[in-house]
């Protein structure tokens, strides 16, 4: 049914969609990519990392022309400081943050920036607290006060002139105006990161924000100017979303990529992989559409068929309300789970894929390291790893995708890696048990080159009175939107419920107490939650998780202009007491 009425969609490039989960096995996500942009030519092809690592994607690539960290983990039992800006690592990365206490108490600093008083920021030597969407003036403030106050810069990258220009617009004295904070830590900060090894990592508190990605070029240029880029106990290293988010850009997976961390704006690169394999010249389209960009395109009726693989957008993208009426737009959607969730419950057809401990295949983590994880159990039912379902439609549409096993697609995908930035191409699933991190198996690697721009803030400082500003994220017990989490009941009964987390300031202003509801309305509509009053957040900020989609439903397509990754952490609104 599925391979008929793909056929017939075929015909017309672009009326073909889909759309794609992380948390796969690269050698499935790289078959899909092949059958997709290759095979179908569709260019509405994106992966749910648009959600969280596509920002940070593009200011490294930008920074250092290469879309990946300048270190891995082991550099953190080597370095003296480290520089949070936008993560909550004692939640969401437990094993990494204790590596970081372990340092910690050795001698090494936490600096930790965020509106919200999380878990990480209690354990901090320095905590800033600013409102949503101000680092920008911080982190301009900070270099400030490196050219000025401390010392000579250490990397002078391309594009300098411009920043500093930009950087003189901001001395400690005016953002500490601005920010509401002593300018005395902001001099202290910098003197910090100057003299001491020092690790910049954030998370999805820059990711999602209207201005990501030159956010992040910030933090880089911070790292830049002051020599912690290429030695040991130095580096940047954004915290990833999801395990293999980075194994996604490898396959091709987000939209505008292609396998061997290629990209369709460069033609040579795109002739490269229609060569490898054997498909007529222009088969894959030089374009892209991202999940953003295929709302408006189902709303067109552009779209006419979405294949969802492993992934949940009815609960996590932005205006999912939306999304979940667009949906009946289409003729056909196609939606590959392990579990029925809210998305596959609207599905025409569901397809069940087997889950990680039933299949096996190569995952690539946040600092470079593809590992291989080996199949421990046979899966239920009808369920088949991702591959072979792909491999099957594949087939049956007539396309030539003979692979008897996830090794043989493994072996053809890493010949696509020879001599490229993430080259595997002489390894085999032995030699990975134990991890391979690409770049010559480097824990630190000294970028080929070094750029910034100078970043103005442009957002009215001051907004409406009445006006609070949502942060949506994850709480410490359950992951993404709960398809697997929700089934523990350990989980569910140590997590944070689908409250709306107010500060005890704002409560107090709005006369209402933890278990009370409140209305909360934004430009997208309107919803109910329940209340809980806490001390971590104060001012006119709010808190809610997203697993549960409540907040995704009003969520405005707020995106970056570069990434076109969602800002999840800006959404305003506001609130009233029912």
């Amino acid at each position: 049914m599925i391979s008929s009425k793909f056929r017939k969609l075929s015909k017309v490039k672009g009326t073909i969609g889909i759309y794609m989960g992380a948390q796969i096995p690269t050698e499935d996500q790289y078959l899909a990519v092949k059958l997709g942009k290759g095979y179908l030519g569709t260019p509405n092809f994106d992966s749910n990392v648009r959600l969280c690592m596509a920002s940070a994607a593009h200011s490294l690539r930008f920074c250092f022309g290469d879309p990946s960290p300048t270190i891995s983990y082991d550099e953190i039992d080597r370095a003296d400081t480290f520089f949070l800006v936008g993560v909550n690592p004692a939640s969401n990365f437990p094993v990494l943050w204790n590596r970081i206490i372990s340092r910690r108490r050795k001698g090494g600093k936490i600096i930790v920036v965020d509106p919200i008083y999380t878990d990480s920021a209690s354990l901090a030597d320095i905590y800033v607290r600013i409102k949503p969407g101000r680092d920008i003036v911080l982190l301009n403030s900070i270099a400030n006060a490196v050219l000025y106050s401390i010392g000579d810069i250490k990397i002078r990258p391309e594009g300098f002139d411009e920043f500093k220009d930009t950087v003189d617009q901001y001395p400690p004295e005016r953002a500490s105006s601005l920010l509401g904070i002593e300018k005395e830590i902001i001099v202290q900060i910098a003197k910090r990161i100057m003299e001491t090894k020092t690790i910049f990592m954030w998370g999805m508190g820059v990711n999602q924000t209207p201005r990501a990605v030159e956010t992040c070029i910030l933090i880089s240029t911070l790292a830049m100017i002051t020599g912690n880029v290429g030695e040991p106990g130095t580096g940047v290293l954004p915290l990833t979303g999801q395990h293999n988010s980075m194994g996604a850009r490898e396959a091709g997976a987000l939209a505008g990529m292609l396998p061997g961390l290629r990209y369709v704006d460069n033609d040579e690169e795109v002739r490269e992989v229609e060569d490898y394999w054997r498909l007529p010249r222009y088969s894959i389209p030089r374009v892209q559409n991202t999940i953003t960009d295929m709302y408006e395109l189902m709303e067109e009726k552009k779209i006419k068929a979405l294949w969802i693989i492993g992934t949940n957008p009815v609960i996590s993208l932005p205006e999912a309300k939306r999304f979940q009426d667009l949906l009946s737009y289409l003729d056909l959607i196609v939606v590959q789970d392990s579990y029925l969730t809210e998305t596959a419950k609207g599905a025409d057809i569901v397809l069940p894929a087997s889950t990680w401990s039933e299949r096996e295949g190569i995952h690539t983590a946040g600092d470079r390291t593809v590992g291989y994880l080996s199949k421990l159990r046979d899966p239920p039912g009808e369920a088949k790893p991702d591959w072979e379902i792909i491999r099957d439609l594949g087939l049956a549409m007539g396309f030539p995708m003979e692979y008897n096993s996830v090794c043989s697609i493994f072996e053809e995908f890493k010949g696509l890696t020879k001599d490229r930035i993430d080259d595997i191409s002489s390894l085999n699933y032995k030699r990975l048990d134990n991890g391979f991190r690409w770049h010559g198996n480097k824990s630190v690697v000294r970028p080929r080159m070094f750029r910034t721009k100078g970043v103005e803030y442009e957002t009215e400082l001051d907004t409406e009175l009445e006006s609070v500003f949502i942060i949506t994220g994850r709480t410490k017990m359950h992951w993404n939107t709960r398809s697997r989490s929700s089934r523990s009941w350990l989980l569910s009964s140590l997590g944070q419920d689908d409250y709306i987390f107010i500060g005890n300031d704002m409560c107090l202003e709005l006369g209402i107490e933890t278990g009370e509801d409140i209305e909360i309305s934004t430009k997208e509509g309107k919803a109910r939650a329940t209340v809980k009053c806490v001390s971590w957040i104060s001012g006119r900020s709010a808190f809610m998780p997203f697993h549960w989609g409540r907040v995704n439903r009003i969520m405005d397509w707020k995106v970056d202009p570069i990434s076109k990754e969602p800002a999840y952490k800006l959404l305003k609104a506001s609130l009233k007491k029912t």
